[in-house]
């Protein structure tokens, strides 16, 4: 009995060194990144650092000093699209990493592909370090607003349309071109563990069969990046212009059809040109409704709150006028066979009806002049009677437009809300 127990002693105490050193075994982990362009889920080698990210992979993958545990990838897209295409763009960005890994490692490692998609967390981190004022209501919308806000079975808003209003799309310029090439990305996270350095002894006989297998090394394909050299990933973008067409409908009310067309640039001004014209008359009777004429105005808009949309609100500005007309009531008329003109100021409000329609309200006052005829009708006959010089101070332009903005009222890629 007392020999059994000292071989049990003695076979412990031979295996617990071994066992020390299991326990002390190295994990470490290893997190690398790929990078892509704006819509594009295939692999650019020569992009942003991913050179050095493949070559790391292939020095991780290569290292015979460790044992792979695991390998998880995660694809992440920028917010300015549809929802759902971001989704999916991301979810190509995670297999074409997945692939890259598989293809390096040659198959050994089982690659783990997480839930991938917008990588809101980033950007809030991002907006934390950023010094824009607008940055703080920034985060509370993306912490406190859902990405589809649902009333009544309907889509009302969405946490991307907020940030595209908001400073009336500078803040979504800003991070368009700051923040939102970093967030096209995948991630790779690999675990592994570092092999013990000492080995159970052999014996002779198993030694004299080691040294005389010759050693078989499994080396992993070497991604090297193109010679094409990108010094610059993502274009600066132009400056943007809105677009919207619009009618006068009191003109339209006066069988007095027109169409205006306006552009709305930098923060806060828009240039506007309106062409009206009619031309309708009945002879026999000597009734005669024939205006033309176009009108110019340069506008400052003033905005009740940063997130109001484009073309909407307070506005003031300056315009000019010029018309001709021919103007007939049964037995006399009126005929302004040369230009006529006017300027003024005009201050006015647009009230928004939706996404893509305002109603804007107006009223210039000013100058007009020019010179008409007073005619009248005998035997069928237009008999000029005098020739008059207008001069008029006062109301030369009133206005109630239904508006359409081209595109509606906030930035899009490929969709929007």
């Amino acid at each position: 009995m007392r020999a059994f127990v000292v071989c049990i002693i003695f076979c412990i105490s031979c295996c617990l060194p071994y066992a020390a050193r299991g326990e002390d075994a190295i994990v470490d982990s290893v997190s690398v990144r790929l990078s892509f362009l704006r819509g594009v889920s295939e692999l650019d080698s020569a992009l942003c650092g991913n050179n050095n990210t493949l070559r790391r992979l292939n020095d991780v993958f290569a290292d015979s000093a460790y044992v792979i545990n695991s390998v998880s990838v995660r694809g992440s897209a920028s917010p300015e699209g549809v929802f759902g295409e971001n989704n999916t763009l991301a979810s190509l960005r995670s297999a074409t990493l997945a692939q890259v890994v598989g293809d390096i490692s040659c198959g050994i490692a089982d690659v783990d592909t997480l839930r991938s998609g917008i990588d809101w967390d980033m950007l809030s981190g991002k907006l934390e370090s950023c010094q824009e004022k607008w940055a703080p209501k920034a985060i509370e919308i993306i912490d406190n607003t859902p990405i589809w806000v649902i009333r009544e079975n309907r889509v009302v808003d969405s946490r991307i349309h907020r940030l595209k209003r908001l400073e009336r799309g500078k803040a979504w310029e800003y991070m368009d071109t700051i923040f939102f090439p970093g967030m096209r990305y995948a991630d790779c996270c690999i675990t592994r563990s570092k092999k013990m350095q000492d080995q159970i002894p052999l014996s002779a006989a198993d030694a004299s069969v080691v040294e005389s297998e010759e050693p078989v090394e499994i080396t992993p394909p070497i991604y090297v990046a193109e010679s094409q050299d990108y010094t610059s990933v993502v274009p600066s973008p132009g400056p943007k212009v809105k677009f919207a067409v619009k009618s006068n409908l009191l003109y339209d009310a006066a069988l007095t059809p027109n169409l205006g067309i306006e552009a709305e640039f930098g923060d806060c001004w828009s240039v506007s040109a309106d062409w009206m014209c009619a031309w309708w008359g009945k002879r026999n009777v000597h009734r005669f409704w024939r205006v033309y004429g176009g009108e110019l105005e340069l506008r400052r808009w003033w905005h009740s709150q940063a997130g109001e949309m484009s073309l909407t609100g307070h506005h003031a500005g300056v315009y000019c006028q010029m018309l001709t007309y021919d103007l007939g009531f049964g037995s006399r008329g009126y005929q302004g066979d040369r230009w006529s003109h006017a300027v003024g100021l005009s201050y006015g409000y647009s009230l928004p009806l939706g996404r893509y329609f305002n109603i804007d309200f107006s009223i210039g006052i000013g100058c007009l002049w020019g010179e008409y005829k007073k005619y009248h009708i005998e035997d069928n006959c237009y008999v000029w009677r005098s020739t008059n010089n207008r001069r008029w101070f006062g109301p030369t332009k009133a206005e109630v437009s239904i508006v359409y903005v081209i595109g509606g009222k906030a930035d899009k890629k490929g969709g929007v809300l």
